[in-house]
């Protein structure tokens, strides 16, 4: 088990617990990287089921092309693994024909997936050039030929397509088709007006996919659906599944500064983004809950040791131009992320989460997604190593015992993470005093230990001021 505690509680479950808390002077306790999940709507590929992809070419091959695969993947760096689910409304269906052989139908082809892309499929029947007693059938999509099986019976052609990525064969009665010069599919569907249920479903499924994605959003407007990933994100965190999310809103949204900021005032917390602008590119507007995608894309894959304020996107325009001086300085410091428009560029102004109001064992350096991406990562990194460290050591519980894990804490974790400049290189990782040795105020339980991790995060130079004199 992992997750949070506070000081004097004693967790039922053996595990690796962590306490979270900044002081004045930066000295604190210290997720997965490069991972990212998201529900698609697409034109093809399975429903309901995630796959992981690492290219937006293998994307593309399993779900055809998609505005989110754009998004994804429009700049550098990416994320190291996508995790895809596809959403589909009810009205979902898959392309279909039915070829006859001798005026009765004898054989159902139908595409392996619901969507339109179905629609694009033909199916050509033809004697084998070789064998007279067989038939060949060929599938194409669009000009393109994409499977071709041989059989000299229904059953031979329903086992030969057995393994296509492309079409399914149903026998209907024996008897071998006609030779078509093509049979176009229809009555394809991709269901792309997708009930809330079905991002109800995703968000349930999403709990069993622990450790396989890092950031998420579900890049959709709907405020009660982002607003249960929020409490959902929040719950994680609580358990030690330190995951985070990014959220939008519509284009009317997006054209409301309060709307915009109470919705980042409501989620507080260093964990959820939300994104307050749009965007035009390459002939499309994008509102900001679209843009989230691109966000959390590059939070994902964004090195802990770089930083995206003023990132240079590859988008041409913004849909709504906020006054620099007045409304955007606002809407930042409120705990939204803002992009914004210099020298015909369109760029990420301030890198910031919800978190305005920090907690009490909170400060407000916690408001940045550098600073909390670093302190989650450090977390998850702190229990992993834990957990290796209880399964490979011998049953003793002796000071030099907790002295080596101190040491093992210091070589893991923290020691790379200061060598990229992440975190200053004084570290510290030692037994908690108020556990363990003569000024102790907490009696540990037998098979516990105790310790405290110090260290200052590197915050990035994001502000540079130039006073200039001449003579």
């Amino acid at each position: 088990m992992a997750g949070l505690y506070q000081p004097g509680e004693e967790k039922a479950l053996s595990g690796v617990y962590s306490f979270l808390k900044s002081f004045i002077k930066e000295q604190t306790t210290m997720g997965i990287r490069g991972k990212l999940a998201l529900p698609i709507v697409a034109h093809w590929g399975p429903i309901g089921e995630f796959v992981t992809v690492r290219t937006k070419a293998s994307a593309q091959k399993i779900f055809g092309a998609t505005e989110e695969f754009e998004l994804i993947w429009a700049s550098d760096p990416h994320p190291t693994e996508v995790l895809l689910y596809r959403v589909a409304g009810e009205s979902a269906a898959a392309a279909s024909a039915t070829l006859k052989g001798a005026a009765t139908e004898v054989l159902k082809v139908e595409a392996k997936h619901k969507g339109e892309l179905g629609n694009s499929l033909k199916v050509v029947v033809q004697p084998n050039l070789i064998d007279h007693t067989k038939i060949d059938v060929l599938v194409y999509r669009g000009a393109e030929l994409v499977d071709n099986q041989t059989g000299g019976t229904v059953d031979e052609l329903v086992e030969a397509f057995q393994g296509s990525e492309f079409v399914v064969l149903k026998k209907l009665a024996d008897g071998l088709p006609d030779p078509t010069a093509g049979v176009i599919l229809s009555g394809g569907n991709s269901g792309t007006s997708v009930e809330a249920t079905k991002y109800t479903a995703y968000q349930n499924a999403l709990a069993t996919q622990k450790g396989k994605f890092g950031v998420f959003t579900l890049g959709i407007a709907d405020p009660a659906l982002n607003a249960a990933a929020e409490d959902w994100t929040k719950q994680q965190c609580e358990i030690g599944n330190y995951v985070k999310f990014v959220f939008g809103g519509d284009s009317n949204r997006d054209k409301d500064k309060k709307a915009t900021m109470k919705a980042s005032t409501d989620a507080n917390h260093m964990a959820v983004v939300n994104v307050g602008s749009g965007v035009h590119w390459r002939g499309k507007t994008y509102h900001s809950a679209k843009l989230a995608i691109y966000i959390a894309s590059l939070m994902a894959s964004m090195p802990l040791n770089y930083t995206m304020a003023l990132y240079i996107t590859p988008f041409e325009s913004l849909t709504v131009e906020w006054d620099e001086a007045t409304d955007l300085i606002e809407m930042v410091q409120a705990g939204v992320l803002m992009l914004n428009t210099d020298n015909n560029r369109v760029i990420i102004q301030e890198p910031v989460n919800t978190l305005t109001i920090p907690g009490p064992n909170q400060s407000k350096d916690y408001g940045k997604i550098r600073v909390a991406d670093t302190f989650l990562t450090i977390l998850h990194a702190e229990e992993k190593a834990g957990k290796e460290w209880i399964r490979q050591q011998p049953n003793s519980n002796s000071p030099a015992r907790r002295a080596a894990f101190c040491q093992m804490m210091k070589r893991e974790v923290f020691k790379p993470l200061a060598m990229l400049e992440v975190i200053a290189d004084d570290y510290e990782y030692i037994e908690d005093p108020d556990y363990h040795g003569d000024n102790a105020i907490y009696t540990p339980a037998r098979n516990a230990g105790h310790f405290i991790a110090g260290f200052r995060h590197q915050d990035a130079l994001e502000k540079i001021y130039i006073y200039n004199k001449s003579n």
